[in-house]
């Protein structure tokens, strides 16, 4: 990808950011250009490019009937063919674990840290991964499209304690302005990419637990919306390479 934060958005196939199953091929299918220009001369959309949208941008670029994008940082990335669950609305996107290494992200190879995969590491309630961002619309498996990974997005609540924080007898409250964490409710296609608050649930009895939370924050909810619903999240900076 570019060695800058975000560059300018030249190639989009789709009239809104968050239409469509993604592009087939990475950057999309150019099926003519001008006489007496090169291909190698084209700016195409690259994995790993960003775009940051302000509030107007974003409404803009929004298929409403889908949901409505707010200003925050976009980045292309390949989601992962093989995965069990399919790229989902409003679900996270989690780094595919095998390419989280220095030999998978290491020049001249492709930054193989631009592959997300919806699926959670576990089958049960654990640490799901690292997340790199939420999808902005519902992908094909395999297919390349935009993942918000910094901004105001919307996530989906987990049920009330169906969260790897859960602690039995209690039960999480939902407010806004209190910290949104991966879920981790366990990878099958109604649990996974699903965020939690943990207030009222649990707290860190172990330097483990604490651990956990540290890497499954998300950012601050913007609504008090319950579980089982869509929250407005405030999410911090997903940079994982510059």
């Amino acid at each position: 990808m570019p060695s800058n934060l975000t560059k300018q958005l030249q190639f989009l196939p789709a009239k809104k950011f968050n239409s469509g199953t993604g592009d087939s091929t990475v950057g999309g299918l150019i099926t003519g250009l001008p006489s007496n220009v090169a291909a190698s001369q084209d700016n195409q959309t690259l994995l790993g490019d960003r775009i940051v949208f302000g509030a107007a941008d974003a409404l803009a670029m929004s298929d409403t009937s889908i949901g409505t994008l707010y200003g925050g940082i976009y980045q292309y990335v390949q989601t992962y063919s093989g995965s069990t669950g399919t790229p989902t609305l409003h679900r996270l996107a989690f780094i595919y674990p095998t390419d989280m290494s220095v030999a998978g992200s290491a020049y001249p190879g492709l930054d193989a840290l631009m592959v997300v995969t919806p699926d959670e590491l576990s089958a049960t309630l654990a640490f799901p991964g690292i997340t790199l961002g939420v999808f902005i619309n519902t992908l094909t498996k395999g297919n390349a499209w935009w993942v918000q990974i910094a901004g105001k997005t919307t996530c989906l609540y987990c049920a009330n304690n169906a969260s790897q924080f859960y602690v039995a007898t209690n039960v999480a409250t939902f407010a806004a302005n209190q910290g949104v964490y991966a879920a981790g409710s366990g990878n099958n296609s109604s649990l996974e990419g699903l965020v939690t608050p943990i207030v009222g649930m649990t707290f860190p009895t172990t330097m483990a637990v604490l651990d956990q939370m540290l890497n499954s924050y998300i950012g601050i909810a913007e609504d008090n919306n319950g579980a089982s619903a869509t929250v407005i999240v405030d999410m911090i900076p997903r940079l994982y390479r510059l």
